[in-house]
């Protein structure tokens, strides 16, 4: 039997808007690395600002602890990695972040203007960088290799993650969908065996009906035949002794088989509840009637 979507959600049981316990214990885990990250890499963006490390640092802290609630807002983690680009700090933010956005149930629309605002503010920031690094004399490549860092670097840390949350995305759905058709035909099967099963009760009821009909037919006729042939017996019983004993004894034959061919009816339809206790009701009557 497959599993219902009404007990899936009923086994789940984590907190606030995570469906499972180490879904958020996952998502936390996430936020945990994350604003280590954002913190760690605040130090040289305080150096470069001017301003106090402890203030990079609680900056990059409360910037990476977004990515906790990924699940529940994931445009405004894309919006704060994309925000905190320029200061070269939220990578891995930005790349769950992409990933849930696409994986999630938002237009297609959304998605792609956020990935590629993602994708443009990634590409000018490492333009940014590589210029600087070989204006510093760090990089003496040529300067083809300025655009061809920006491109593969900003296509690198945005296309696998958009196109693998796109795929995980389609795949839940059809997972959904295929979930739902299936609790659909259980239903639907389950709906039709009760209906067979309640018209093969019909059928068995009908049939013991028709049966107690006929055998109360038959019965009536052997009981009509006996009642013509007493009264014969009571004509002759004193003119013709010998003729009235042989009617003595054909009507109790004929008695026998009544009553037997009663008990078999009785026996078949003792068995079909109270349908065939109902149906069975007028040859209780013949019955007495016989025995009288």
């Amino acid at each position: 039997m497959t599993t219902t979507g009404e007990e899936d959600t009923a086994a789940r049981g984590g907190p606030l808007w995570w469906g499972r316990r180490r879904s958020a214990a996952f998502d936390w885990s996430l936020g945990f690395v994350s604003a280590v990250e954002c913190a760690v890499e605040g130090v040289p963006f305080a150096q470069d600002a001017g301003i106090p490390v402890a203030v990079g640092v609680v900056f990059g802290a409360l910037a990476g602890s977004v990515l906790v609630v990924r699940r529940k807002w994931p445009i405004a983690v894309v919006l704060v990695a994309i925000a905190i680009t320029p200061a070269q700090m939220g990578f891995l933010m930005g790349i769950v972040g992409l990933y849930t956005l696409a994986a999630s149930e938002l237009p297609r629309r959304i998605i792609g203007s956020l990935a590629g605002m993602q994708l443009l503010g990634t590409l000018i920031v490492t333009f940014v960088q590589v210029r600087q690094s070989m204006n510093r004399g760090s990089l003496t490549l040529g300067d083809w290799f300025v655009p061809f860092a920006a491109i593969t670097t900003s296509l690198g840390l945005t296309a696998p993650p958009l196109l693998l949350g796109m795929y995980v995305g389609a795949r839940r759905r059809l997972m959904e969908s295929l979930r739902e058709r299936a609790d659909s035909l259980e239903r639907e099967l389950q709906l039709l065996a009760e209906r067979a099963e309640e018209r093969a009760e019909w059928a068995r009821g009908e049939e013991r009906t028709r049966i107690a009909r006929e055998m109360h037919d038959v019965v009536a006729h052997r009981v009509s035949l006996m009642v013509v042939h007493a009264a014969a017996l009571q004509a002759v019983a004193r003119k013709d002794p010998e003729k009235a004993v042989r009617n003595a004894v054909l009507v109790g034959d004929m008695g026998r088989q009544a009553l037997t061919e009663l008990r078999e009816m009785l026996g078949v339809l003792r068995s079909g509840g109270s349908g065939a206790r109902v149906a069975s009701a007028p040859l209780v009557a013949v019955a007495a009637a016989v025995v009288e």
